[in-house]
């Protein structure tokens, strides 16, 4: 059993501290255009390739969705307690909270536990969280937000296509499904090594608030998960995915959409990292409970 985790997580922490290692002593690579890379053409093409290609139902895809978006609104309704019980200076501190690392760690590790079925299953659990980053994340952090930008996200689209080909079980020509799946293979690659590079370059001096919300972040996180899979009366690799999921470390995308904003960045670049850090004994937890 031991052996299995490490051989789950390992892999994911190198990968990570390669990009970590990268940064410090290569700076020629351009995070904020891998990171759209990534959302706008390579995530796109992995849900559509895991979710087509799946052997599962449209019905167990819509009981991922759900329990997605529960997830992030119960860790906005519990990050938001936590901050007025510790009297933080702001509801935007939620962000971190709310939104799980499903993309950067939480897709590699699904796939690596869970095999094609388990990363399908992620890649639609990611797509709605991905969805609240361009909505909820940015209007908590900025203010404001674009109805317009929200529907031609392309990942967005990418996952009701998916979903259309699924349910009328469309024969989609070979080309594009080889186009796709060539596409797809840059995601877990390059978000963990995006992953490494951001976490090098965020400043830990608020290290105090900072601390509070990852902890928070990482104790919580089991918590909500397992909660969905109780009120939505989960099981099998559904309900193992959902708390795998749940369990992932702030995202870096929180501390991303933060600094466009000038909105405590600081604070929120530390939660993702001690979070992270911390996730490293959390995860073998959880995973020597799911496998």
């Amino acid at each position: 059993m031991f052996l299995t985790i490490l051989n789950i997580i390992l892999p994911v922490i190198f990968v990570i501290f390669i990009g970590y290692l990268w940064n410090i002593y290569n700076k020629d690579f351009n995070i904020v255009a891998v990171t759209k890379l990534v959302s706008n053409i390579a995530l796109p093409c992995l849900i559509y390739d895991s979710i087509t290609r799946a052997n599962l139902t449209i019905n167990i895809f819509f009981e991922i969705f759900v329990s997605a978006f529960l997830v992030l609104t119960f860790g906005f309704l519990f990050g938001y307690i936590f901050i007025k019980i510790f009297k933080l200076p702001s509801i935007k501190l939620t962000t971190p909270i709310m939104h799980p690392n499903s993309g950067n760690m939480g897709l590699p590790l699904a796939l690596l536990t869970f095999g094609s079925e388990g990363l399908a299953l992620a890649a639609g659990f990611a797509s709605i969280v991905m969805v609240s980053h361009f909505t909820a994340n940015s209007a908590i952090s900025s203010g404001n937000y674009s109805l317009k930008k929200i529907l031609l996200s392309p990942v967005l689209l990418a996952l009701i296509a998916s979903l259309f080909i699924l349910f009328y079980k469309i024969e989609m020509p070979s080309f594009i499904n080889s186009f796709a799946k060539i596409l797809s293979g840059l995601v877990i690659p390059l978000v963990l090594l995006a992953l490494g590079m951001s976490l090098s370059k965020i400043n830990t001096k608020n290290l105090k608030i900072g601390l509070l919300l990852g902890i928070f972040k990482i104790i919580i996180g089991p918590i909500i998960g397992l909660l969905v899979v109780y009120l939505l009366n989960l099981d099998g690799i559904v309900a193992k995915v959902v708390i795998l999921q749940s369990t992932m470390p702030a995202a870096i995308l929180t501390y991303l959409i933060a600094s466009e904003n000038n909105s405590y960045d600081q604070e929120i670049g530390a939660a993702v990292f001690v979070s992270t850090v911390a996730s490293i004994i959390s995860i073998p937890v959880i995973l020597f409970f799911l496998i």
